[in-house]
């Protein structure tokens, strides 16, 4: 059976912007840009999302595309629930990450208090201009690329060991409400791994117990994050 490696997951994987930090002559553009996506971002306290995700890589014979709905509450708290091709769910909870398969019957739990901004910077999802700069350079991308009613950002990694392995991460925004619509992983490999998203609701109300995994008994519990493949190699 051929597994899914599931995204930093927006978790995961998201699924955004920074300040203007180059001289570029767009400069004025992206400004105008992010003013208006972190007063946007500022509003959100808790966010829902369907989406489908598609991972291409060079071991692949094709790509495999997934789908579920990812849930995020400020300030560090997010599960993504995946329906196909396998049900799993990751939930990132203060510094407790859990993954649960239940198919295969196991999960695993790690401890990511040194890695817990790093990671929610490498998302996207829910996060300020002046937080993600901490990690990137952010540029317009070409408006051919953009497609009608979006705008693109394309994030460049400051880290020159982050560099060595990813490209960029090409982040996709509506026009008129300035939430995320899709993101793009791209790594030095030739890997490439798109989330896009559908349905998002702004400020839903969430189940208290949302970010609780329950484990059943029986299941094979292990230290690990093999679900956050991708954020490894982004922010070491």
């Amino acid at each position: 059976m051929r597994r899914h490696a599931a995204p930093a997951a927006l978790l995961i994987q998201i699924c955004a912007a920074l300040a203007a930090t180059s001289l570029a002559s767009d400069a004025p553009a992206l400004r105008q840009v992010l003013e208006r996506f972190d007063a946007v971002q500022a509003e959100i306290q808790t966010l829902s999302a369907e989406f489908t995700e598609t991972t291409e890589s060079r071991l692949l014979t094709e790509a495999i595309v997934a789908q579920g709905r990812v849930f995020l509450t400020k300030p560090d708290s997010v599960r993504w629930e995946y329906s196909r091709p396998e049900e799993m769910s990751f939930v990132i909870r203060e510094d407790e990450y859990t993954g649960y398969f239940p198919r295969r019957k196991q999960a695993e739990r790690r401890d990511i208090h040194r890695w817990r901004e790093q990671l929610f910077r490498f998302l996207g999802l829910g996060q300020a201009s002046t937080e993600l700069e901490k990690f990137y350079d952010i540029r317009l991308g070409p408006e051919e690329e953009a497609r009608p009613g979006r705008h693109l950002l394309v994030l460049d990694p400051k880290k020159s060991r982050v560099r060595k392995r990813m490209d960029a991460v090409r982040f996709w925004i509506d026009a008129a409400s300035y939430l995320p619509v899709r993101v793009e992983y791209q790594a030095k490999s030739g890997n490439r791994r798109v989330i896009d998203f559908d349905r998002m609701t702004v400020n839903p109300e969430l189940a208290a117990n949302l970010y609780r995994m329950e484990i059943p008994a029986g299941v094979v519990v292990t230290n690990g994050f093999s679900a956050l493949s991708g954020f490894s190699a982004a922010t070491e």
